[in-house]
């Protein structure tokens, strides 16, 4: 199959586990082959989140982030915390050592000791090598620590800084704090703090609501800018067929909703974009 026929086919795969949303599907496709964002807008029950989520599990090795916003979702829970760590003078978070060799092989040596306890054939030998690995891998992060210059380190695994697909719920229940941070990753894909600035690798942001802000409200209207950068939007509706209603309930009730058959990989999908940009 060509890219776009394994495009297409993915589309047809979503739409026959949704009903009425041939314009939802269509421009989902479309934010993730111009690496756009989407807004949609919607009254509860209308498969907004459903279609979306279906359709990034067709996206194969891809790295998907999902998060329901309120006014007490903080900008830790988007993109990471301080490693505490790392905030101790001669201490050295694991986040800073995984791409170490050496590091790697000390704990090696480290769990291949601990193996060792279980077999207790020589007690004596065994913790004697057991306490040279230890010795050896706390002195090597000491070391390290020592030449390593000091600075906080986020703790990204999970979060928006390490996601291909993002999906922000209730997007305009954030509050002020998450808003800001989200401007800059939605708009220039990066994201800052403690002072440095980081890429984030988000080919497209899906955002879904209920409602949109008043603007003219002044309380408000410090959303505006939020709504701006999600450059794709479209509205969904009820289901008006009857029958169509009937079959989607079940379709539910006999689990024949969701079915995944056709697949993209996240290398074919990046591909697709070169061929869409040109």
């Amino acid at each position: 199959m060509s890219l776009r026929d394994k495009m297409l086919a993915v589309i047809d795969d979503v739409n026959g586990s949704v009903a009425e949303r041939g314009e939802l599907v269509e421009i989902i496709a479309i934010a993730l082959l111009t690496r756009k964002n989407l807004f949609v807008l919607g009254d509860p029950g209308q498969a907004k989140s459903y279609a979306i989520n279906l359709f990034r599990q067709h996206i194969t090795g891809a790295r998907q982030f999902e998060r329901l916003l309120s006014k007490q979702t903080d900008e830790e829970q988007l993109f990471g915390r301080v490693d505490l760590s790392s905030l101790i003078p001669g201490s050295i978070p694991n986040s800073a050592l995984e791409g170490d060799d050496v590091y790697r092989n000390l704990r090696f040596d480290l769990k291949c000791a601990v193996d060792g306890l279980g077999q207790m054939k020589n007690a004596q030998d065994t913790f004697a090598m057991l306490d040279r690995a230890s010795d050896k891998l706390a002195a090597y992060r000491k070391a390290v620590a020592l030449l390593r210059p000091s600075e906080p380190v986020v703790q990204t695994v999970g979060k928006i800084p390490e996601a291909d697909i993002v999906l922000l719920d209730e997007i305009f229940k954030c509050n002020d704090g998450v808003l800001n941070s989200l401007l800059t990753a939605l708009n220039e894909r990066k994201y800052t703090n403690e002072g440095h600035t980081y890429p984030i690798p988000t080919i497209s942001f899906f955002a879904a609501s209920n409602e949109i802000p008043n603007f003219n409200d002044p309380q408000e209207k410090i959303l505006e800018a939020l709504y701006d950068r999600l450059e794709l939007k479209v509205v969904t509706v009820n289901i008006e067929d009857r029958d169509t209603r009937l079959t989607v309930l079940k379709n539910k009730q006999s689990g024949a909703f969701g079915q995944v058959s056709a697949t993209i990989t996240l290398e074919e999908l990046i591909e697709m974009q070169r061929e869409v940009a040109e």
